[in-house]
């Protein structure tokens, strides 16, 4: 449901004669009337499609906005073939006014494929994320680029969660135990720890990175977090989270380091500066 809640807001945007800052990434709205060619670009479901009413995000369940959008006139396409140059998708980018394309089946638009959208005005994604599109040839073009912040914060904020139980317990090793028929307890008690105790850190306090610090607050960890900003002192005292100015000071004192950043230019090498840091990292009781 989430994920027909984004596209159907972001087109509803696009129709109107207003502009919504929390979607818009480039340029301003610039939406004509009448018709339009709707192109949707996701996975299929398969068999799983018709398990689940609520499995909107497949070929098959159309972000459940196929009937709205086809009851106001517009024409909607949905596909999961998207690479390559005899791709429907491909086909299509001549004559679409709109594309929506899904975080974890992207079709990629193209500085060539702007090229050829003559019509295209509006990129949404239904999610989180453009890392698919060439912001730069999509701003030349003129076009929108938008998606619905903080859709799926949630979401991120509980497998972060999930991810830091699975490692700081050693479940995978175990899992993989139990699948093969071994029963070596040593082997997996060894590097099984209690998150309780521990200490946590978070580069990075958005949405997300708050998110996180909350539904880490009931194992009693201790916790700390690190950003541009301060998160507020009401969140702070709730939490207990302790703000770290240095990113290179905050690493060694942390068991458990989660990235919550943006992929940008700025960001994308903050990975070297965890391994420098964290060269002789364990977690320890």
């Amino acid at each position: 449901m989430a994920m027909k809640r984004v596209a159907a807001t972001a087109i509803r945007a696009f129709a109107s004669s207003g502009n919504s800052s929390s979607l818009i990434l480039t340029r301003s709205l610039h939406a004509s009337t009448g018709k339009k060619k709707i192109v949707g670009v996701f996975y299929k479901g398969g068999e799983y499609a018709a398990l689940n009413p609520n499995f909107v995000g497949c070929v098959e369940g159309a972000l459940g906005i196929r009937d709205w959008l086809e009851s106001l006139g517009h024409e909607y396409i949905v596909t999961d073939d998207k690479d390559g140059p005899n791709s429907k998708l491909e086909k299509l980018i001549p004559d679409m006014n709109i594309l929506i394309p899904t975080p974890f089946h992207p079709a990629y638009l193209t500085a060539e494929r702007i090229k050829k959208a003559k019509n295209l005005e509006l990129v949404v994604t239904a999610g989180i994320g453009s890392d698919n599109v060439d912001l730069e040839a999509a701003a030349a073009a003129g076009l929108t680029v938008a998606e619905v912040t903080g859709s799926n914060v949630v979401s991120v904020a509980e497998d972060q969660l999930m991810r830091v139980l699975i490692l700081v317990r050693n479940f995978v090793s175990g899992y993989r135990q139990v699948i093969n028929g071994e029963w070596n307890v040593a082997a997996i008690a060894y590097r099984a720890y209690d998150l309780e105790g521990k200490t946590v850190g978070t580069v990075g306090a958005g949405r997300i990175g708050k998110l996180l610090l909350q539904r880490l607050k009931p194992f009693n960890c201790n916790l700390l977090y690190h950003d541009r900003i301060k998160i507020s002192p009401e969140l702070e005292k709730e939490t207990g989270a302790k703000f770290e100015e240095d990113l290179d000071a905050m690493l060694p004192k942390c068991d458990v380091i989660v990235t919550n950043l943006p992929l940008t230019e700025k960001t994308k090498n903050k990975q070297s500066t965890f391994e420098t840091n964290l060269t002789n990292f364990t977690i320890s009781n």
